[in-house]
């Protein structure tokens, strides 16, 4: 379903994202934990480009989201003609050192980001083009298969719950108004919230806030669901509301992400957690053995104390 690979992400001096990599399985409900601007975030963000990385790529059903990083298709270059003429250059009574000396200021110029801007990166760029010309996929289109709940629910103000679920099927999927509203206020119902349809969102409570920023989500029939800390912001008392919508779409076989402190809801729910410190991947596994068994010592420490 998504495949992140080698993915760095800087703002400004601060390296936020250090070389993850990661596979999320079509069905899969992965939770990501980890102690606060370790980069779940920001990870998390990157998977659907609201943020985009510095390096590395982002795949989404076999089609690559992210431009190409040459730096992740080496071998590409090396069967160029460009590399080959280059290596040609360089040769001297030891081969073995000038192809290693040559791939060392080749990868130097990808890390640099000059490469492709150069008259010899044309051809680089344009033989890993050649090589993956059939598996580019337009963002937006992406965004339409991603759903996304935010920490702070992003309901717009100005429009009420209806408008509010109704406006991107009717935008951007050119679904019908009345269909559009017909799916609205079932979704609604399946949260409880359908008597809400006409009011605003400054009129609700942050647990009915965030039900509806799920099925705003929902609405859009995605393939799979990023949750961002969905329930940081709430009162201890609403956040068993939220939770109760996430674990029914789990079991009806949502693909879901979910960046959480819940560790409740990582036991019960994910098929796999993800544990990060330090802008890496730590360690995952599956929830019994991770929770029962961590081998990371930074995890150790962090579950001793959350637990």
């Amino acid at each position: 379903m998504i495949d992140v690979n080698n993915i760095y992400k800087k703002f400004g001096n601060l390296q936020v994202l250090k070389g993850v990599t990661c596979k999320i399985e079509k069905g899969e409900k992965v939770v990501i934990i980890g102690p606060s601007g370790s980069g779940k975030s920001t990870l998390l963000r990157c998977m659907n480009l609201l943020e985009t990385p510095t390096y590395g790529e982002v795949w989404m059903e076999g089609r690559l989201l992210t431009p190409i990083d040459p730096y992740l298709h080496f071998d590409v270059i090396r069967k160029s003609k460009t590399y080959n003429a280059m290596m040609l250059a360089a040769k001297n009574a030891d081969p073995a050192a000038a192809e290693e000396a040559l791939d060392a200021s080749v990868i130097a110029e990808i890390k640099a980001k000059d490469l492709l801007k150069k008259r010899e990166g044309k051809e680089f760029a344009g033989a890993i083009k050649t090589l993956y010309k059939e598996n580019f996929q337009d963002i937006n289109q992406a965004r339409m298969k991603m759903g996304m709940v935010f920490q702070h629910f992003n309901l717009f103000p100005h429009l009420t719950v209806l408008q509010n679920m109704t406006i991107a099927p009717i935008k951007l999927k050119k679904v019908p108004p009345e269909e559009a509203k017909e799916k609205a206020m079932e979704l609604l119902k399946r949260v409880g919230l359908e008597d809400k349809a006409t009011v605003y969102p400054a009129t609700l409570s942050g647990g009915q806030k965030q039900r509806i920023a799920i099925v705003r989500a929902l609405a859009m029939e995605p393939d799979v669901m990023l949750f961002d800390e969905p329930t940081s912001a709430l009162d201890p008392e609403m956040v068993g509301e939220v939770l109760s919508v996430m674990v029914d779409l789990a079991k009806e076989g949502m693909t879901m992400i979910v960046v959480t402190h819940e560790m409740g809801f990582a036991r019960e729910v994910a098929t796999k957690v993800l544990f990060m410190d330090d802008g890496i991947i730590k360690e995952e596994n599956e929830p019994k053995e991770f929770f029962a068994h961590p081998k990371d010592e930074r995890l150790k420490e962090f579950l001793s104390k959350v637990l």
